[in-house]
């Protein structure tokens, strides 16, 4: 491990998003040498996040008892064939996360989700989570609900000790049409509302223990 890079090694997988931007997309580091951290090109389901020289970016990744960030420029696109790698320069700091709500883990589980209607009890009907963390959360939906849309969100995370339920209204930022398998759907990105700091803490719990898991298994 470079000593520069507490924390980070060669086959992590990280997230990284363009600096502006909150959309993370999955990757892991190749290599880690002197003056850079080489990168698999990075994904979001199917989608690539394509990047040039000069494009600043941020990555998000878990050490053994907490998240880290860091901030970066792109120093160079390699390409040898179909792989594409990433140079990123080597950052100055590598800060701790503070915002729980940044790390989210990218794995499929399953969710249930109804229409919010007040004083009504929900229909609730299953359904694919994409990513979960402690500040909301992405499902796959057959039909299109337009930003500000508010619904029910139901879902269980089996903690260490306990399994946790959650059944939480939940506000429609983003509504992403996508064809799988020439089936149309609609990617929902949701904020959770009103949830207490218990809550936030024990999703963020499951959040840090699965990526654990994933470090782990690799």
């Amino acid at each position: 491990m470079n000593a520069k890079l507490p924390e980070l090694a060669v086959s992590q997988r990280i997230q990284v998003a363009r600096e502006e931007s909150e959309e993370y997309y999955v990757s892991t580091v190749e290599d880690i040498t002197d003056d850079a951290i080489f990168i698999a090109l990075p994904y979001r389901q199917r989608h690539p996040l394509l990047l040039e020289a000069g494009d600043r970016v941020k990555v998000l990744f878990p050490g053994e008892n907490e998240c880290f960030w860091f901030s970066t420029v792109v120093k160079s696109r390699l390409e040898e064939g179909k792989v594409i790698l990433y140079a990123l320069a080597l950052p100055s700091t590598i800060k701790r996360v503070q915002r729980r709500r940044d790390v989210r883990l990218y794995e499929t589980m399953q969710v249930f989700f109804a229409p919010y209607r007040e004083g009504e009890e929900p229909d609730f009907k299953p359904t694919l989570a994409l990513d979960l963390s402690a500040g909301g959360i992405r499902i796959a939906s057959p039909r299109p609900y337009e930003p500000g849309t508010v619904l029910w969100i139901k879902f269980s995370l089996p903690l260490r000790n306990e399994e946790f339920t959650l059944a939480t209204p939940a506000r429609v930022v983003r509504c992403e049409p996508v064809v799988l398998e020439g089936k149309k759907l609609y990617h929902l990105g949701l904020e959770f509302l009103n949830l207490s700091r218990s809550q936030k803490d024990k999703i963020f719990s499951y959040v840090f223990w699965r990526m654990m898991e994933q470090r782990r298994l690799r």
